[in-house]
């Protein structure tokens, strides 16, 4: 059992990168973790996603970009709420997105979004990731 989901999908992606996998499979579903990668799509930082299902079990496999410089194709991770120590912050401490290659993943009232969107709503909660 894992304590932080959404920290092991993300270092889930980031190993995969690292050792050059084109697929990451048998990935637990979840809603926020399809939100997750919604966003991650959305933002170039993987090709694609689908839920698998079987049976009773549903299962999310990724398909990641082809990397072919190490230094700039693969994402760093930066872990900020974690299910002991939540990290919380205002509208006003968000940081600001450069060049579209980063995004910091919060988790709002009106769902989870990137942080430069929850910058523009004038809304701030919990900071769970940044990736750039």
């Amino acid at each position: 059992m894992v304590n932080a989901p959404i920290h092991d999908l993300l270092i889930r992606l980031k190993n995969a990168y690292m050792a050059r996998k084109k697929i990451v499979e048998n990935i637990q579903y979840s809603k926020f973790k399809h939100r997750v990668l919604e966003l991650l799509q959305k933002y170039t930082f993987i090709d694609s996603f689908e839920v698998v299902w079987e049976w009773a079990k549903s299962t999310l496999r990724v398909e990641l970009h082809v990397t072919w410089n190490m230094i700039e194709d693969v994402p760093v991770v930066k872990m900020f709420s974690k299910p002991s120590r939540r990290r919380y912050i205002w509208r006003q401490d968000i940081r600001p997105v450069a060049w579209w290659r980063w995004i910091g993943i919060l988790s709002t009232s009106q769902w989870l979004m990137a942080s430069h969107e929850a910058k523009k709503k004038k809304i701030g909660w919990e900071l769970i990731a940044e990736i750039y």
